[in-house]
């Protein structure tokens, strides 16, 4: 038998240790605390059970095809980064769906709503697939209709009705605040001679109103190219038909373009930079300079210019306005642009990081340690999957892929038969990002 005395000292010992994490662990970190955020989250989770999950058809995939953004040469990750706008698009839909396409040139977009899986079916493949940023309810499609022909449809959420449909080309996207449709394509132009890239930005809601092509013609800027379509008359039949507030901007390779607001276009090339803004139904150039732009989103552009008496000087202004704000000479210089890109702050203060956990400067953002306990735990259900279809192997040959969207506090994973959102835990870092991504 136990003698007495050791129990009671066991249970001493117990009590102290029990009263000691209930004293400690709401102190602040500076003071010796701890935190749930810094518990290793493999540690706190029980399972990541799923919200739903959608069972593939062999032959169909959560992959578009031929999509080539003009502004985008690298090739973006299928999951795709945070969802954000201003990156490429991914057939990870948020918290919402999956754009899919299957054989014999056929696609769908899948939306989970009111517990039912949504269907909006395509006789062509799809290029490009996005839901608007602020509400969910207008999806966004490009679709190859045959070789080099593409047409980009906006559909109304749930009722899947067409609002409006015009040719473009193999990309679309939305612009930053969720209030306009950005597409277009390449004029023709001759081998040697600058790219002509055409653009149109329409309503989400609302008459697109009269077709109009930007004229150049802002007093103290610098005049188009010479030979340069500024009147509908010198555009293409497909150029002419495109509908909306449409510009021409010479194009190289290289160049880039955002849209954070529906009024307002910012382009950076190799000849500067040029800020647009759309007014009456018309772009109109607001001002344009030498030096290399960059976007800073959800909030800020960048710009690197030389200055007047030699070297080079950094300026920052918000995305929606010209009202730039000089970068002190001792600030870091800034990472090279990558559409992953998420910032914080501006100025000296700046960080940004990315869904991979690349950071730069002050982000004040915690590890992301979910997507491998994700990956790890449905590991199992991949290798069942690889033993019962054998195309599981050619499109997952490393294990599951998981699409974290972080900002809506879920993640895809594709075991192979079929595609699970699942809820992420709730850490301090998505609520960080549901701030910095959604201002």
């Amino acid at each position: 038998m136990i003698p007495q005395k050791y129990i009671i000292a066991t249970l001493f010992i117990a009590a102290m240790l029990l009263l000691f994490a209930v004293v400690q662990a709401p102190r602040p970190v500076t003071s010796g605390g701890v935190t749930a955020a810094e518990a290793p989250v493999v540690m706190s989770l029980g399972a990541y059970d799923p919200v739903t999950d959608f069972q593939l058809e062999d032959g169909w995939a959560p992959r578009f095809q031929g999509t080539v953004d003009p502004d985008q040469a690298e090739p973006w990750p299928y999951a795709g980064g945070f969802g954000t706008p201003w990156e490429p698009a991914s057939p990870y839909l948020a918290d919402q769906g999956l754009a899919l396409n299957g054989p014999k040139g056929v696609s769908e977009v899948v939306l989970w709503r009111g517990l039912e899986w949504r269907h909006y079916r395509f006789d062509a493949p799809l290029c490009s697939a996005r839901l608007d940023p602020v509400r969910g309810t207008r999806l966004l499609v490009t679709l190859q209709m045959g070789p080099a022909r593409f047409e980009t449809r906006l559909l109304e959420v749930p009722e899947g009705r067409v609002l409006w449909s015009a040719q473009s080309g193999p990309w679309s996207r939305f612009s930053w605040d969720g209030r306009a449709a950005i597409f277009g394509f390449f004029e023709p132009s001759e081998p040697k001679a600058d790219g002509r890239l055409l653009l149109t930005a329409l309503p989400l809601d609302g008459d697109p109103g009269e077709s109009t092509l930007a004229a150049w013609d802002e007093p103290g800027l610098p005049p188009p190219p010479r030979g340069w379509p500024v009147k509908p008359e010198g555009l293409s039949d497909d150029g002419r038909d495109l509908p909306g507030a449409k510009v021409v901007l010479p194009w190289h390779a290289g160049d880039r373009l955002w849209c954070p607001k529906g009024d307002r276009l910012w382009v950076s090339n190799t000849l500067g930079w040029t800020a647009w803004s759309l007014e009456r139904g018309r772009w109109h150039r607001d001002a344009a300079g030498p030096g290399l732009l960059v976007a800073h989103p959800p909030l800020v552009m960048a710009l690197t210019e030389p200055l007047p008496n030699g070297g080079m000087g950094r300026r920052t202004t918000p995305a929606g306005s010209l009202e730039w704000t000089p970068v002190p000479a001792d600030a870091p210089p800034w990472p090279a642009y990558d559409a992953a890109w998420a910032w914080v702050g501006s100025g000296a203060g700046s960080g940004a990081f990315d869904a991979w956990d690349r950071r730069w400067g002050n982000t004040g953002l915690a590890p992301e340690r979910q997507r491998q306990a994700v990956t790890d735990y449905f590991r199992a259900e991949w290798r069942t999957g690889l033993e019962l279809r054998a195309s599981v192997k050619g499109w997952l040959p490393a294990g599951p892929e998981v699409a974290l969207r972080e900002g809506q506090d879920v993640a895809w994973v594709w075991v192979g038969t079929r595609i699970v959102l699942v809820r992420l835990v709730d850490v301090e870092r998505i609520h960080t990002l549901r701030r910095v991504l959604r201002p």
